[in-house]
């Protein structure tokens, strides 16, 4: 049986201190980068493959930094139970904070095959696909989320935001007053509803959204900035100076 060398030759070495091994082929797990965690991943495969005790590993991994092992794990997990929304959810969560998107969305995609009314994973999709600046897809699995539960906050939340980001806060706004209506203890509705009415010049709005954002979240910096600069439009400025500090403070924090 190969071993898997994972030490690499130092100065005033060549590989061939390291033993005598056949050369890796394409393919090959030796070719590939070494993961996260330290130690490798066969061990997943003697896993129970149900739910509850796979999902328990993934957190488990997530808490030590191991997220390739965590991503083997559901990979396998859903090889045999393809209709489990959480765990298509986690994986592309893991995937996106990867950096691979694309794969992420794949994973949904795959997810929407076996559950196509799934509105989780519509509304997952939906808000990557918007953050990859493909608006119309995004903006299309959004409005299907909401045909199938009207009253989403989620779903009304990201296709606001889907408008905003296309610079069309008028059209984000009914959307945003919607999902800040039905999730009143949200601070991302809040914050983002402000930054519609502050984008269309409606100030007055503004500053009450952007209020009540700083108030449900006193740690986010980016609400605290959105409003010194608000105060600062409107000749407002000892009030924003202590905005811009409690922005500063948030972010140190």
């Amino acid at each position: 049986m190969r071993h898997l060398y994972t030490r690499r030759a130092g100065p005033g070495r060549d590989d061939a201190t390291l033993g005598f091994d056949p050369p890796a082929l394409e393919g090959d797990l030796r070719s590939q980068a070494p993961d996260e965690g330290p130690a490798l991943r066969p061990y997943a495969l003697d896993l129970p493959l149900t739910s509850p005790s796979a999902l328990h590993r993934v957190r488990e991994l997530e808490g030590q930094g191991r997220r390739l092992d965590a991503i083997l794990v559901l990979r396998q997990l859903l090889r045999d139970t393809p209709g489990e929304v959480e765990v298509h959810l986690r994986l592309a969560h893991l995937l996106e904070l990867t950096g691979e998107p694309q794969a992420a969305i794949a994973s949904l995609d795959a997810g929407l095959a076996a559950l196509p009314m799934a509105t989780e994973l519509l509304i997952r999709r939906g808000a990557l696909l918007s953050n990859l600046n493909r608006p119309a897809e995004a903006e299309a699995d959004l409005r299907a989320a909401l045909a199938a539960d009207p009253s989403n906050a989620m779903a009304l939340l990201h296709l606001g935001l889907s408008f905003l980001r296309r610079g069309k806060p008028a059209e984000a706004i009914p959307w945003l007053r919607r999902a800040a209506a039905l999730g009143p203890e949200s601070a991302n509705a809040a914050f983002h509803l402000g930054e519609a009415w502050y984008h269309s010049g409606d100030f007055d709005q503004a500053l009450a959204a952007l209020r009540r954002a700083t108030e449900l979240a006193p740690d986010d910096a980016r609400a605290f900035t959105l409003l010194g600069r608000l105060l600062d439009r409107i000749g407002r400025t000892d009030e924003a100076m202590v905005m811009h500090r409690r922005a500063r403070e948030a972010g140190v924090a």
